[in-house]
């Protein structure tokens, strides 16, 4: 979904937002596995291999299973903290500098502290990884790839990351990306009817959503969505975030596209890689228009911020690279 450039981008994020968060558990699931009846047989079409359309139906029950699930704030945090430490350790393991580290959460706290969701227990964490990337899990938790910290050169480029990732967790959109039907499509043939056999189980009761079955099945996947990108209207979305923020705590709202100008320098145009901050789409060149144009609106006078916590710290450990190379 394209946002107009005069809509305010502290909004983009609440439209279509899931209604109902402080119910948990499932309604309605066993009616939703009734109307799906798999893909239909049409003339001149080659025979499906045996099995085959027995895992399509699996697949639609699975994605219908989602769409239909209440997803509570109280299970956004479940999956954050569960996920947490074991994906940064999938992600190359905390970064070994307290130091570093104690720089790297002083510099976002003035960031979190823009935060509406006062239920969140907002945590970042510098990973030993060498791709330029960061990503966020339901519940507010954070991480960023020390490669990215090379790349940053000023404090408004890694404010701007930051804010983005902020987003994600400030607007649910893992919770969204969850109910989308290409959720599904990374989940293997078990984890699809875990998901199904927790509809049947749970039809009809109140109860929490993020089970240890539900954990399990949906890591891998969850995984693959944070370290590899949202959907093009949720990363819209976090693009926009980024200017309100900016405005909250006094940082130039100009210098909110600086990073991805630096992302066009450093990714290889064509590429086919993707991580949570560019892929095909949307595309940089857009990404950089859309949010110049908000930029642009934004009157509000702000004071501007002369300190950056934690920011001389963390350049002395990465100084910025002047050779651009896609690790």
């Amino acid at each position: 979904m394209d946002h107009p450039a005069d809509s305010n981008p502290a909004d983009w994020g609440r439209r279509g937002l899931l209604t109902g968060v402080a119910a948990a558990g499932l309604v309605g699931a066993t009616p939703a596995l009734a109307q799906f009846s798999g893909l239909p047989s049409l003339p001149g079409m080659p025979a499906l291999p045996a099995g085959a359309s027995k895992m399509v139906d699996l697949a639609g029950q699975a994605a219908n299973v989602l769409a239909s699930m209440q997803i509570s704030e109280a299970d956004e945090i479940s999956m954050g903290t569960n996920y947490y430490e074991r994906f940064i350790d999938q992600s190359g393991g905390l970064y070994n500098s307290q130091n570093a580290q104690d720089a790297l959460r002083r510099f976002a706290e003035p960031l979190i502290g823009t935060s509406k969701r006062p239920n969140f227990k907002f945590e970042i964490a510098l990973i030993d990884n060498e791709t330029v990337n960061a990503w966020a899990l339901p519940g507010g938790k954070l991480a960023v790839h020390k490669g990215l910290i090379r790349y940053v050169a000023t404090p408004e480029e890694l404010a701007a990351v930051i804010s983005h990732e902020l987003a994600h967790a400030e607007f649910s959109h893992g919770v969204a990306q969850i109910k989308n039907k290409k959720f599904v499509q990374g989940m293997g043939g078990i984890a699809k009817q875990q998901v199904v056999d927790l509809a049947a189980k749970k039809a009809g009761s109140v109860g929490a959503f993020a089970t240890q079955e539900v954990l399990t099945a949906f890591e891998g996947p969850v995984y693959d969505m944070i370290t590899s990108g949202y959907s093009q209207d949720l990363e819209y979305t976090a693009d926009g975030h980024i200017v309100p923020v900016f405005h909250t705590i006094g940082y130039d709202s100009a210098h909110a596209s600086d990073f991805y100008n630096t992302l066009l320098r450093l990714v290889p145009p064509n590429t086919k890689a993707t991580t949570s901050l560019y892929a095909t789409h949307p595309g940089t060149k857009d990404r950089i228009k859309r949010l110049q144009a908000v930029a642009l609106k934004d009157k509000s006078p702000t004071a501007a911020s002369s300190t950056h916590p934690g920011w001389a710290e963390l350049k002395e450990d990465f100084p910025t690279r002047t050779h651009f190379r896609l690790t």
